[in-house]
């Protein structure tokens, strides 16, 4: 456990919400913050990805060094994945959306047990009968160093997370509540 780094990417374009998700506020925080909080409350440090366009804001809610800026050479969530994996080579990362509210303790537990019961793995994430859920999921450093070798080499065609997933050893979880992976694209009030 004292490898894992928690990770709250908040960096994406939020366009169906018309405005930043991460940085909307509930319960006197922010979403991001909330749900940072899931993983701090379980013993994890947490960093939050972010591209350079959010930092001033951001870091009026969280302390700059836990400010991690996109810069990898990727698209979409792989991009801030791969971008906490370059500033942390060493961690294995539990990755998780700004808008996971909804996220319980007992699937991050679930994941815990997984990761650190069957250790083969490059990945850990849950899975529906059609759909691999990406977040509240565990990337071993060894299988993101593989790659950001290849994004850095140009063969990395596919910045998708379910390419990602499909194309390593990722161990599938079941979904015991679906509702814990929620996410959110319009606004709700706290």
């Amino acid at each position: 456990m004292k490898n894992l780094l928690g990770v709250v990417l908040c960096g994406g374009q939020s366009k169906r919400m018309g405005s930043d998700k991460g940085l909307m506020p509930v319960d006197d925080t922010i979403w991001a913050k909330k749900v940072g909080g899931k993983l701090s409350a379980l013993a994890i440090p947490v960093v939050y990805s972010i591209n350079e366009t959010q930092y001033e804001l951001y870091q009026q809610h969280v302390e700059p060094q836990q400010l991690i800026i996109d810069n990898a050479a990727a698209a979409g969530p792989l991009k801030g994945l791969l971008s906490v994996h370059e500033k942390f080579p060493e961690k294995n990362l539990l990755l998780m959306a700004c808008d996971m509210l909804d996220m319980n303790k007992e699937t991050i537990e679930e994941t815990l047990i997984f990761y650190q019961h069957e250790p083969g793995y490059d990945f850990y994430v849950h899975q529906d009968a059609e759909f691999v859920q990406p977040f509240c999921g565990i990337y071993r450093a060894t299988g993101l160093a593989a790659e950001l070798a290849k994004a850095e080499s140009h063969q990395l065609t596919k910045f998708s997370m379910q390419h990602l997933l499909n194309g390593a050893n990722t161990k599938r979880l079941p979904i015991k509540d679906a509702t814990a992976f929620h996410n959110y694209n319009e606004r709700i009030h706290s």
